[in-house]
């Protein structure tokens, strides 16, 4: 077995509430050809940070430098790293101990050398206490999430789950320095862009959700959201987008339809507007892909119905629209919104589709498992997820866009 070395750059600021966990799970890695190099992006904590840092002793390689943002941090651990591979571990994130060992076997099997990997990974809600694991092959096919620049471009990839081989960085550059809040996806974008990547379907990483977060935190952070899907749009070249979508009208589409509900968009939704219908009349009327949609209008006559009347479900229940299929109501667990229309839409008690001939019914949530199960004790066999649905009519350019 291949064992190269790989380095684990763990960048701080003011983390002393959550970087030891950070750093044990980068120790405790069951791949031990490993470095952990933790750079303090200085810190105002009254010396907390370094105080962890230094309590570790020679298990980790130690930096300190003037605050110059996070970017420049995992820069300045690019620059000291002795391994063949990267991984970037933010502080308050964790590895699973197989993390490295699992994407290092996966580089192994592929046969190339200079890599670029990521995975699956799991979200864990500090103030709810509430984790919810993330499968990004519920809503795209293997193909699209090791096609060039697909993952950064929609969002399917988290900077954390990824290995990287050190090659890369020569051939496209370090992290840019003067982002503060999107300098991951840009990077990304970057280093995946032309590339084919390895994507590893398990959970391999925990990444906290709280308020301290900088993307919630920094004001620029809707400014260089913005600029950087923007950006995106405008070095991709027309073949790339139709290689990623199927079409250009499709890709401006798909980009709109994931934005949409994001609250730092704001200007690029006008932007995709405006492609969208500047390239609407170029898009293919029949594809292979259109079998999806026609089964779809079959089940339509028998009743739809979403489970879910959260943001997902309001999601699902405007892309379904958007095809022109009717769905019969939402179905929701939480009491206060049963009884009330959402988006124009009746959402209803779990015992309704007792009452009810639901011929499909479409779980709209990030944790599906629970509901599933629900359904399953209820003998609701015809059930499929937003995640699913989405997968389906990917490459389908709707025949009624819904702003």
């Amino acid at each position: 077995m291949m064992e190269p070395k790989v380095s684990i750059v763990i960048p701080v600021f003011n983390g002393a509430n959550y970087m030891r966990d950070a750093i044990d799970s980068a120790l405790n890695q069951t791949y031990k050809n490993c470095e952990v190099i933790v750079v303090n992006d200085g810190s105002e904590d009254g010396g907390k940070t370094e105080q962890i840092a230094k309590s570790y002793g020679t298990k980790i390689r130690y930096f300190y430098k003037k605050n110059g943002g996070v970017a420049t941090a995992v820069n300045l651990g690019i620059q000291n790293m002795t391994g063949e591979y990267f991984a970037w571990l933010s502080h308050d994130d964790m590895f699973y101990p197989q993390k490295i060992q699992k994407q290092v076997e996966a580089i192994e099997k592929s046969g190339v050398e200079n890599a670029i990997v990521h995975s699956n990974f799991t979200f864990w809600y500090i103030e709810e206490d509430k984790k919810v694991k993330v499968d990004w092959l519920q809503q795209y096919e293997r193909e699209q999430m090791e096609n060039s620049c697909f993952a950064p471009v929609f969002l399917a990839i988290h900077g954390s789950t990824v290995l990287i081989h050190k090659s890369h960085f020569k051939r496209i550059g370090l992290y840019d320095a003067k982002l503060l809040t999107t300098q991951d996806s840009e990077f990304l974008f970057r280093a995946m862009r032309g590339q084919k990547s390895i994507f590893v379907d398990e959970n391999l990483m925990i990444s906290r959700i709280h308020r301290e977060q900088g993307q919630k935190t920094m004001p620029m952070h809707t400014i260089e959201y913005n600029e950087m899907f923007v950006s995106f749009c405008e070095k991709l070249s027309d073949l790339e987008k139709e290689e990623l979508c199927g079409s250009m009208c499709n890709f401006y589409y798909r980009l709109y339809l994931l934005l949409k509900h994001s609250s730092p968009a704001n200007n690029i939704l006008e932007y995709l507007k405006e492609r969208i219908n500047t390239y609407r009349e170029h898009a293919p009327k029949e594809t292979e892909y259109h079998r999806e949609e026609a089964k779809l209008k079959q089940a339509e006559s028998q009743g739809i119905y979403i489970f879910g009347a959260g943001q997902v479900g309001q999601e699902t229940l405007a892309n379904l629209e958007s095809y022109g299929i009717r769905v019969e109501g939402f179905i929701d667990n939480a009491k206060e919104k049963q009884g009330t229309d959402i988006n124009g839409v009746r959402c209803w008690p779990p015992e309704y589709l007792k009452e009810k001939k639901a011929n499909l019914i479409i779980v709209a949530m990030m944790d599906t498992e629970a509901v599933e199960i629900q359904l399953g004790q209820m003998n609701m066999v015809n059930v499929m997820t937003a995640g699913q649905l989405k997968k389906n009519l990917f490459y389908v350019m709707p025949n009624k866009i819904v702003y």
